[in-house]
């Protein structure tokens, strides 16, 4: 007993002597931001910055900064001041690959993370060289705010919104953005979102009703009319807005219920031959290449036919992916089909495939438009006998009178590139299969269909460790900036992209090049080359043979040639926002740095969507860009391209964020069995009125955007544990939560139980209180009548479908908690529905 008690003591004396030992530190670095602060000379120990962090005034010091943030060896941590839009900041480090972990002081910093944030100011940044930590002003890293590199896509939410931006009510049509105002009425104080209408009348919406609002994304070269309050015109729309909404969701669900009426084929895993299979991967799989070949293989346990879409940058293991998938079709017995769009891409799936299947009794063959008759005729009949397991090819395939002997999947490789007579074929001859559809860019039809749920969609937005991002560079024409990129490349022992996309020209291009870089070693390569010389080049290049490649978008899809890393592009404006991204990506797929050069002959006579394309490509220069890309296209090309002419005037009406939304939920209702189904169908929640000032005051979170962003995170959170995340997120940034802060999370609570149980809406004062059930509800009657039979006096029923409750409570955060748990007391837990 003596041990334990000098122990214990003993514990407590180091834990003292700790403490004095880090309030001696928190003091001695208090003193030294001081000093920092206040005199521009500092110690041996305290370095200054390099001389761009202060002249910040361009984009290449922008870059510069964060090259040195990525290669500073110790930990950084980032300071933001409470005027800052701590979203923004965050935002724009994320889209530099940097995700800071919030600390409160110094003293948090861990050895497992390199980035942190200090909510708090800090007037000039430094290094302390003994500590190797670099505190950073994050003022200094954004001085040039409207930097296209910390840009976010445009109005996805309601927090990026300026002062006068589109922005659409359900209810009332289209107005623009004016901010937040807090009004004080005699019952209580809220916050209200201020729109302006035409004829400059507002329209104030609680933050309560933020559900109604969205912002406007349409064409935005067209010239929006803003609608008036009160006008019959909107309400016109509306209803026919309806229409085309039920319409287009009645033609996907079509499309759905077809695959799902065909009868598909159940596929079982092996599990030991599998594990083999995955060991012999000579990389580490990333997290969500784990959980897209989880989706993929439930899927293919299944008896419906698999319909998955595979999103995933350039490089980022896609192609793994669908050999995991083709592993356990072959172990089936069953064949594999993979289609790809071009005859390059072709030869190398059919290498990829063969190396990764080569300890496997696994036949895999080739056909393309370079197959000669005899081939062809021997591919067909080994195919139709079973000797041929996988057969790689281009749209060939489904042009040939195939007969197959057990065939089992279909793998497409950029679905994007195919027309609409090859997707015909797929649907017509194929559907009965399971189909894996693999792609860096996904067409925004094809995106709008697996955001609503008809195709089935995985994200790989991890890149595999030591990638490091592509630079990119948008310029005019300019022989001397070629010349110096050209070097640069060659200089390392790499090799360089030239792409000039006309076959006429395109050896004058080559000659220019060898003129200007009279060292180097070029080549041309074109589809119109036959295949023996083409795939000769393509060979010698990939050998290092030679350093410049002249070629057209030939090498758009799927070539990989680990050092090139420096690819130019001409007349980049002419291009379109998936085929630039496609082509950047042959680039940089290693631990390389590479660089893309966009030129154009005239930035200021582009087009004014090919200077967004060229503005899109630029912004999303982060790792994963490929899904944000394919939103981004929904705004530069217009809806008339991904719906066609008819719905295209619709949605310009709305917007498409709102259109895609609401055509989400149309297809939920009509699941459900509904109907009539009406646009304010669509947007309904539970009215609650319980007189309580709810909001997050200005002296909480100063920063608009900020208060704007927590208010769309809690009006859009799907459950309770989303709401207590959310809570604690505000706990940490802010300190603790203000009553009114309180009272917003609570009843943001008290809305999703009215939803689960069925409830239309809720009204309180102090005293008194009506809630009015919908006919379908889920309510827990014997719980309802066992409150009936011990309080009579403090219940009544005023007809079939509400109830009246009598209370006396002492402060509202009381009431708001009795009713809180009423709600969770009158939710039935079986899924069994009842009528009140």
């Amino acid at each position: 007993m003596k041990n334990l008690i000098f122990i214990t003591i003993f514990k407590i004396l180091i834990k003292i002597k700790e403490l004095s030992f880090y309030l001696k530190k928190y003091y001695i670095m208090k003193k030294s931001f001081k000093n920092i602060e206040n005199k521009n000379s500092v110690s041996d120990r305290y370095q200054k910055l390099p001389i761009y962090f202060q002249k910040n005034n361009n984009k290449i010091n922008y870059n510069k900064i964060f090259s040195f943030l990525y290669d500073f060896s110790g930990k950084t941590i980032f300071f933001i001041t409470k005027k800052e839009c701590l979203i923004t900041v965050l935002k724009s480090l994320n889209l530099k690959n940097i995700y800071p972990k919030y600390i409160k002081n110094i003293y948090e910093i861990n050895d497992k993370d390199n980035f942190f944030y200090i909510i708090g100011n800090l007037y000039n940044s430094f290094i302390d060289t003994q500590k190797d930590l670099l505190f950073l002003s994050t003022k200094e890293i954004f001085k040039i705010s409207n930097n296209k590199n910390i840009s976010l896509i445009k109005n996805q939410f309601l927090y990026q919104l300026k002062i006068n931006d589109l922005i659409i009510h359900i209810q009332h049509g289209v107005g623009r953005y004016q901010g937040l105002a807090t009004i004080k009425t005699a019952s209580c104080e809220s916050e209200y979102l201020v729109i302006l209408y035409a004829e400059e009348n507002k329209l104030y919406v609680p933050i309560s009703y933020l559900h109604l609002i969205s912002p406007y994304v349409g064409n935005i070269e067209k010239n929006v009319v803003l609608n008036k309050l009160g006008h019959d015109k909107w309400n016109k729309e509306k209803n026919k807005i309806s229409k085309n909404l039920c319409d287009h969701a009645a033609i996907l669900l079509n499309i759905y219920a077809n695959r799902l009426s065909k009868k598909g084929f159940a596929f079982k895993k092996n599990e030991k031959e599998y594990n083999l299979f995955c060991k012999e991967f000579p990389f580490k799989v990333t997290l969500d290449q784990k959980k897209a070949i989880k989706s993929v293989l439930n899927d293919m346990y299944k008896s419906i036919p698999m319909d998955r879409l595979i999103c995933g940058d350039v490089g980022f293991g896609k192609t793994e992916v669908a050999m995991r998938a083709a592993f356990i079709c072959i172990s089936n017995k069953k064949q594999v089909i993979v289609l790809v769009p071009t005859t390059l891409l072709a030869e190398q799936h059919f290498n990829s495939f063969k190396k990764r299947f080569y300890n496997w009794s696994v036949n895999i063959d080739i056909l393309s438009r370079f197959s000669n008759a005899k081939e062809k005729e021997k591919i067909l009949k080994d195919i139709k006998l079973g000797n041929i397991n996988i057969l790689v090819g281009t749209h060939k395939i489904l042009f040939e009178n195939i007969t197959w002997y057990n065939l089992g999947l279909l793998i497409i490789d950029e679905e994007h590139r195919f027309g609409v007579t090859h997707k015909e074929i797929i649907k017509e001859i194929y559907s009965h299969i399971d189909i894996l559809t693999l792609t860096a860019t996904p067409i925004p039809r094809t995106l709008n269909m697996a955001m609503n749920g008809i195709k089935s969609l995985s994200i790989i937005s991890n890149p595999p460790e030591e990638r490091k991002k592509i630079k990119t560079f948008i310029e005019e024409y300019n022989p001397i900036l070629i010349k110096k990129a050209i070097f640069r490349e060659i200089s390392r022992g790499g090799q360089v992209y030239y792409i000039y996309n006309k076959v006429r020209g395109i050896n004058n291009i080559a000659m220019k090049l060898l003129n200007l870089v009279p060292d180097a070693k070029i080549k041309v390569s074109h589809g119109q080359m036959n295949h023996n010389e083409l795939k000769t080049i393509m060979n010698e290049f990939y050998q290092n043979h030679f350093n410049i490649l002249v070629c057209t978008t030939i090498i758009e899809s799927g070539i990989n040639i680990p050092k090139a890393n420096t690819i130019i592009i001409e007349n980049s404006d002419y291009f379109g926002l998936s085929q630039l991204h496609q082509l950047r990506g042959r680039i940089g797929r290693s631990s390389t740095q590479g660089y893309a050069l966009l030129l154009v002959n005239n930035l200021k006579k582009i087009t004014i969507n090919a200077r967004k394309r060229l503005e899109a490509i630029s912004e999303t220069n982060n790792f994963g860009g490929g899904f944000n890309l394919s939103n981004r296209d929904l705004e530069i090309r217009g809806i008339g391209e991904l719906l066609g002419k008819e719905q295209s005037g619709h949605v310009n009406g709305i917007g498409i964020n709102l259109y895609i939304k609401l055509l989400h939920r149309t297809i939920k209702l009509y699941k459900n069995g509904e109907k009539k189904i009406l646009l304010e169908d669509l947007i309904k929640k539970s009215d609650i009125e319980l007189h309580v000032p709810s909001l997050l005051p200005k002296n909480y979170i100063h920063d608009v955007s900020q208060r704007l962003f927590f208010y769309e995170r809690i009006e859009n959170a799907n459950n309770e544990k989303e709401i207590e995340k959310i809570y604690f997120e505000l706990l940490n940034q802010f300190g603790k939560l203000p009553t009114f802060a309180e009272n917003l999370i609570l009843i943001a609570k008290i809305k999703l139980l009215t939803k689960k149980i069925g409830i239309s809406y809720i009204k309180s004062s102090k005293n008194i209180g009506i809630i009015k059930f919908n006919k379908i509800n889920s309510i827990n009657m014997e719980y309802l009548l066992s409150r009936f039979n011990k309080e009579p006096h403090l219940w009544k029923m005023i007809d079939s479908t509400k109830l009246k409750f009598i209370h006396n409570f002492k402060d509202d955060f009381l009431r708001l908690n009795w009713i809180f748990n009423l709600l969770k007391n009158l939710k039935k837990i079986s899924n069994k529905k009842h009528e009140l």
